[in-house]
This record gives C-alpha cells, sequence and structure tokens, in this order.
C-alpha cells in the first residue's frame, strides 16, 4: 500500500517548489494529500479527514502569525496543541522545509521563535538549502544537527518554459532592444527592498539607456499602491503589477540582461534559483548562504 504523505499548507500549483516536490513524490508511487492553511486548528483537521503517515510542512507561518499580537498568541496555542498530539499521541513522523528563519515583515519574533523551536524540536528531518543555513539552524533553535539535511530543489529549467527569443522578451515586456535592463521579479513585499532599488535606478545618470522591470504581485494593496506613486514619475521603469503565470515567465527572463533582487534580509530565495535557471547574472545581498549559492559571481553580491 502507498505511503499516504500529507502536505501542509497548499500552496496551490503556480508554486514551483511544492509542485515539483509533489509530482516528485507521487512518481515515485507515494500517495499525496494537501491541505490550506486555514484559521484554527487546521493541521488537526486535516489529519484527522486524511489519516496520513507522514506530515510534511512548507511554510509555518500562516499557522502561527496573526495581525495582532493576541491572535497570534491563540493561534501559537492552537499550533502548540496539534504539534503536541500528532508528535506525542499519534506519534506520526513530521517533515519540513526550513524556508527562512524567521518571517520576513518582522513580526512577533520572539513568539514566533518559540512556536517554532517547539515545532522544530518535534520534526523528525528538517530540510534546508545549504550547509551554512544547516549549521545556523543548529545553533539558532538548540536542534540535533543530524536531522537537518541539505537538499536543493529540482532546478527550474524543468518547470518553466524557455523558448522565446531576447528580441521576444523584450517585445511583450515593453523595453528598448538595445537597452540594458535590470529585473525583479517575484513577491512585492517590503523586506523585499523594493524602494531602495528604485532610488538606485533612479541615480543611474551616467546610464542613459537602462531600464527597470519590476514585475509581480504582493498581498498589501497599499504598499503596491505605494510602489506606483513612488515610480510614477521615473521614465524607463516598467511596473507589471500582477501574477505572470508560468508560461509568461520565460518573456521577462529573456529580456533582461541582470536580475536585481535587493533582500533586506534573506536565506533562500526561489527568486534567485530562477534567475540562475534562465543564465542570469543576479545582483543581490552578500549573505553566507548567498555566497554559496552565488560562489562564481561573489562580486556582484552587496552588503548596503
Amino acid at each position: 500500500m502507498a505511503q499516504k504523505i500529507l502536505v501542509l499548507p497548499d500552496a496551490g500549483l503556480v508554486n514551483p517548489f511544492q509542485t515539483q516536490l509533489i509530482g516528485f513524490l507521487r512518481e515515485n508511487g507515494c500517495n499525496v494529500v494537501v491541505a490550506p492553511s486555514g484559521r484554527f486548528f487546521a493541521t488537526l483537521r486535516a489529519y484527522l479527514k486524511y489519516r496520513p503517515d507522514v506530515v510534511y510542512f512548507d511554510w509555518v507561518q500562516s499557522f502561527v502569525l496573526g495581525k495582532t499580537w493576541a491572535a497570534t498568541l491563540l493561534k501559537c496555542f492552537c499550533f502548540w496543541i496539534e504539534i503536541l498530539y500528532l508528535a506525542k499521541i499519534e506519534r506520526i513522523p513530521m517533515l519540513h522545509t526550513l524556508h527562512n528563519m524567521r518571517n520576513h515583515s518582522g513580526l512577533w519574533r520572539k513568539t514566533e521563535n518559540t512556536i517554532y523551536r517547539f515545532f522544530l524540536t518535534n520534526c523528525e528531518w528538517i530540510r534546508v538549502y545549504s550547509d551554512t543555513t544547516r549549521t545556523k539552524c543548529a545553533r539558532y533553535f538548540g536542534i540535533d544537527k543530524s536531522k537537518i539535511v541539505v537538499i536543493q530543489d529540482v532546478p527550474f529549467h524543468y518547470c518553466y518554459p524557455n523558448r522565446v527569443s531576447r528580441s521576444e522578451g523584450r517585445v511583450h515586456v515593453g523595453v528598448d532592444q538595445k537597452s540594458f535592463v535590470y529585473l525583479f521579479f517575484g513577491m512585492i513585499k517590503p523586506y523585499k527592498g523594493i524602494e531602495h532599488l528604485i532610488d538606485t535606478f533612479e541615480k543611474l545618470h551616467d546610464t542613459p539607456s537602462a531600464w527597470l522591470v519590476i514585475a509581480g504581485v504582493g498581498d498589501d494593496p497599499e504598499y503596491e499602491a505605494a510602489i506606483k506613486r513612488r515610480i510614477n514619475n521615473i521614465r524607463k521603469i516598467v511596473f507589471v503589477n500582477r501574477f505572470v503565470p508560468i508560461e509568461q515567465t520565460q518573456y521577462f527572463f529573456k529580456a533582461a540582461d541582470a536580475v536585481v533582487l535587493p533582500f533586506k534580509s534573506i536565506e533562500h530565495s526561489g527568486s534567485i534559483e530562477l534567475a540562475m535557471s534562465f543564465g542570469k547574472a543576479v545582483i543581490t545581498r552578500r549573505t553566507l548562504s548567498t555566497e554559496e549559492l552565488l560562489s562564481r559571481q561573489r562580486h556582484l553580491l552587496f552588503t548596503e
């Protein structure tokens, strides 16, 4: 009988991390079921509904973080009960991919650290993307390093089409064929340093042929509106403020000469791996993790 694996939370078919993982597991004979995060006790409800042999968690922030501290405390308490029940009563193996050490928004950090440490302690295996993060996770959370494993994602070129030409990409995006094009691609969120990117681009007076393309959508309409206002009077900035389907992603990366990802903080970025799969130079923040991932282009990493 095939092993049943419950994957939480459901990131949707548009998320390449989860989509490729689920596809790999199913191709190797596993029975994979996926459930959304929900509000309270979503993990327990999913477990009781599907009765899996293994529970795999991708991101857990949606289970423990609320818009207020009171809501966060309530969600953390519910999650604590769920993990305690699965680990101590049902004794179900729990696996987790650690994408980042802490939430990017800086919300309720002490509370998050407490519940996250409890959760990680009760996981049988923890997946990370680099040896640097493995060491950092073990030290920061007090986790046995032997149960932390480094497993990279399948290269994204298996998931994203790459058939169009540079010229076709530029026509689609709407930039000049002879210009130098910088691309920011991904979710529009404050921690990604987009305002700093816009400010820096404005100062490129000695590069009049440069264009900046910002492509992506966020979950905060006010922040997106602020970005739109910020670039309203700046020439040669294209803001494609929508979700870009997998089939159209190739146009943006083929149009670009370099990808710029000015994160304020970072452990792992799918945008970096996506840019690498299209063979693009990546300008991003210098950390131990990015130095390890981008070892052949460290001169493009910045510190401030």
